[in-house]
């Protein structure tokens, strides 16, 4: 048991260290909207593990897998709204001539949360990665969904620390941040990068 639970812990480990949409959109949100905005949207992308978890373990992730159609449109819906934060944020970086600021806004905490949430849930990739992955640590004997969350917990709580940690990091160096051009280059690399992954995840079989 502990074996299965260190392998499955080092393979979530790498996975969640590998850049991709989810840090991206954790970095942008933090550079945007604050520490805070930051941090909802780690515990978005967490929380989407648990949907992720819950559909394999009801075997709806297997139907995704076999129908061809629902697998392409979950990730055309999944490519679109990644590409669509991408554009969004280079063109309102692009609108402003006045500096940044991370001025407040009512519910910007929670719409960073959806953010993270959608990213995960409408990523069909993840759906197929709990499928085939997670039997691999489930006992025969185990009850499925119970142990398939179990293991997200532990998903989550990784997935919550490194992307707590990376808008930590981006607000240590808030006075260099601060500069106005620099927010706004920075703005234009992950508003370029997430357009880029979105149109990356709709055209590749």
């Amino acid at each position: 048991m502990m074996e299965r639970l260190l392998g499955y812990t080092l393979s979530v480990a790498v996975l969640t260290l590998i850049p991709g949409a989810d840090t991206m959109l954790t970095l942008r949100n933090a550079l945007a909207r604050g520490r805070l905005a930051g941090i909802a949207t780690a515990f978005g992308i967490g929380s989407g593990l648990f949907v992720q978890a819950t559909l394999s373990g009801l075997g709806l992730a297997a139907i995704v897998v076999r129908s061809a159609q629902l697998y392409h449109t979950i990730k055309l819906a999944g490519a679109c709204y990644l590409a669509g934060l991408g554009i969004w944020t280079i063109l309102t970086t692009w609108r402003q001539h006045s500096p940044i600021k991370h001025d407040r806004v009512v519910g910007q905490e929670r719409h960073a949360f959806v953010e993270g949430l959608l990213s995960n849930v409408l990523n069909p990739k993840v759906a197929v990665f709990y499928l085939a992955f997670l039997p691999q640590f489930i006992a025969p004997d185990d009850p499925v969904l119970l142990t398939a969350l179990a293991l997200t917990t532990i998903h989550f709580a990784l997935s919550v620390i490194w992307f707590s940690i990376l808008t930590i990091l981006v607000s240590s160096v808030s006075s260099w941040l601060r500069r106005n051009e620099v927010r706004r280059r920075l703005n234009y690399v992950t508003g370029t990068v997430l357009t880029v992954l979105g149109i990356r995840l709709a055209v590749e079989g």
